[in-house]
């Protein structure tokens, strides 16, 4: 396209790129473009354009002049500072969107770690759990995909693979996840105490969450068995993964964990009935089903989970 043609031309191409990118009538679209190829060019003389653009409404052209900023910021002069400091304060903002808080951080790679280590600092308990996620990766040092980690080895640390998962469960390939889930399984089971065995459940229920929510139900097993041995509340993840894509086969587990629930939990005792519910609206059960009767038999105190269901 032509925004681009001008971006080979170089720093001649500046003006006439900054004219659209600076331009809130033009398509998103093209503005998006002109400051794609501003990046690529790196002319010092964008920075005041990519920087109010950062400020502005349009999440898409923020997270594009993000790119000019990115460059700007690796220059060793006064530019390169107040790009720098833009980047890390846009990183800091709780006003800005996760996407553009994204690209801030992205657009930080490769600076000193003396500088980077008080962001991520700053970051670690950050309300944004994705961006949480960034940081975490970062400090960790686990950059590459989940792809490349599970095929290789899963890193040691819980708190790392969740971190990974939540970033990159929702590109992942299918078959990566299921096999994430059976590599968290056994890290799980291994554990050595219940604290580590809690945080692997977490990530266990981080990726299960992801599975269904691209409608998969390649690991619908490990999740039934979950249910079925859980001696204590499970994290949230597999209850919603349940709600999502879970069959007939999750209902008495299910109803088990209901029933054994103390009345004291009542935001374990909703959300599985939510659960529940789900799956009997979805899997269109009538009270006569054998499962809900099997139900009804066993635990006679699960009839308000059966009434969900059709007569």
């Amino acid at each position: 396209m032509a925004l681009a043609r001008l971006a080979v031309i170089g720093q001649r191409a500046t003006t006439p790129l900054l004219v659209v990118a600076n331009n809130i009538e033009q398509p998103i679209g093209a503005r998006v473009a002109a400051f794609e190829a501003l990046e690529a060019i790196g002319d010092g003389r964008a920075l005041s354009a990519a920087l109010s653009a950062v400020g502005g409404p349009v999440e898409a052209v923020a997270v594009a002049a993000i790119g000019v900023v990115g460059q700007v910021a690796r220059e060793k002069d006064a530019r390169g500072t107040r790009a720098f400091d833009h980047l890390a304060a846009t990183a800091l903002s709780g006003g800005s969107s996760t996407a553009v808080r994204l690209a801030a951080l992205a657009a930080l790679d490769g600076q000193p770690e003396k500088l980077l280590k008080p962001i991520y600092e700053a970051l670690a308990k950050d309300p944004a759990s994705k961006v949480v996620a960034r940081v975490t990766r970062r400090q960790a040092g686990a950059v590459e995909p989940l792809e490349t980690l599970v095929a290789r080895d899963l890193p040691v640390d819980p708190a790392v693979v969740a971190a990974v998962a939540r970033e990159d469960g929702e590109r992942a390939p299918l078959a990566t996840l299921k096999r994430a889930v059976e590599i968290v399984r056994s890290r799980q089971e291994q554990a050595p105490d219940a604290e580590a065995r809690g945080q692997w459940a977490v990530v266990r229920g981080v990726l299960h969450q992801h599975l269904a929510a691209r409608g998969s139900r390649l690991a619908l097993y490990d999740l039934r068995e979950a249910l079925e041995g859980a001696t204590t509340l499970l994290p949230v993840g597999f209850l919603s993964a349940a709600a999502v894509v879970g069959d007939t086969s999750c209902l008495m587990p299910l109803a088990r964990a209901w029933v054994d629930s103390a009345a004291p939990d009542r935001w374990w005792r909703d959300h599985l009935a939510e659960a529940f519910g789900a799956i009997v609206a979805r899997e269109q059960l009538t009270r006569r089903h054998a499962v809900l009767k099997q139900i009804l038999e066993r635990w006679p105190s699960a009839g308000v989970l059966v009434a969900r269901a059709k007569r």
